[in-house]
């Protein structure tokens, strides 16, 4: 029998994000991604982030749901 392709790479996995403390621990690990790869230097600069959503009145490029934090 053929093993069945993940959606995850090995490393990765899914997690159930159950709090709000743990919600902005993962938003903050999410904005912080482009910055520690040196792709921006401020997660404001990368166009795609929902930084810019959550911290000033700007929309960004991408439609967002507003999550409490």
């Amino acid at each position: 029998m053929s093993e069945l392709p993940s959606f995850w790479q090995p490393r990765f996995y899914d997690f159930n994000v159950c709090s709000a403390k743990k919600q902005k621990e993962k938003l903050d690990y999410m904005h912080a991604n482009p910055v520690n790869r040196s792709l921006a230097k401020h997660p404001k600069d990368w166009p795609w982030s929902s930084w810019s959503f959550y911290f000033t009145a700007d929309p960004g490029l991408i439609g967002m749901d507003a999550v409490d934090l």
